[in-house]
C-alpha cells in the first residue's frame, strides 16, 4: 500500500537538500494524481503548516500564545514564503527565522533589542 497524505510528503522530505525541493512537485503530482499546479499548492501548504507549527513553539517559549500569534501572522505572507521554500529558494529554517523576527519586532513594538533574537533569529 502506498503511503499518502502528510506522511508521504514528510517521507519525501527525509534527507532532502533545499535544492531538491522543486522536484517534489512532480512526485506529489503522481501520488495524488493531480496536475502540477495543484501539486505545487499541496507542497506549499505542507511547508506553511510546518512553518506555523515552529513559529507557535518559538512564540510559546517567549511567552506569546495562540491568539496573539495568529493576529500577528495574519498580516504576514506565510504562504508566500512557504511557496519560496517549496521552490527551493529559501530554507525552511530561514523562513521561520525571518517570520519569527518579524513576530518578535511586532510584539516588542518595533524595538529589536533582544541580543538572543538578533544573533540567533
Amino acid at each position: 500500500m502506498k503511503v499518502r497524505g502528510k506522511s508521504a510528503i514528510e517521507e519525501m522530505h527525509a534527507g532532502l537538500a533545499m535544492e531538491d525541493e522543486p522536484r517534489l512537485d512532480s512526485r506529489i503530482s503522481a501520488i495524488y494524481q493531480v496536475d502540477s499546479e495543484e501539486a505545487a499548492e499541496i507542497h506549499a501548504n505542507y511547508h506553511a503548516e510546518r512553518i506555523i507549527e515552529v513559529l507557535q513553539k518559538r512564540a510559546a517559549q517567549k511567552g506569546m500564545h495562540g491568539k496573539r500569534l495568529e493576529e500577528i501572522t495574519a498580516g504576514m505572507d506565510v504562504r508566500g514564503i512557504a511557496l519560496q521554500v517549496a521552490a527551493g529558494k529559501v530554507a525552511e529554517a530561514a523562513a521561520v527565522d525571518i517570520l519569527f523576527r518579524n513576530v518578535y519586532i511586532t510584539e516588542s513594538n518595533g524595538q529589536d533589542n533582544d541580543r538572543y533574537v538578533n544573533f540567533y533569529g
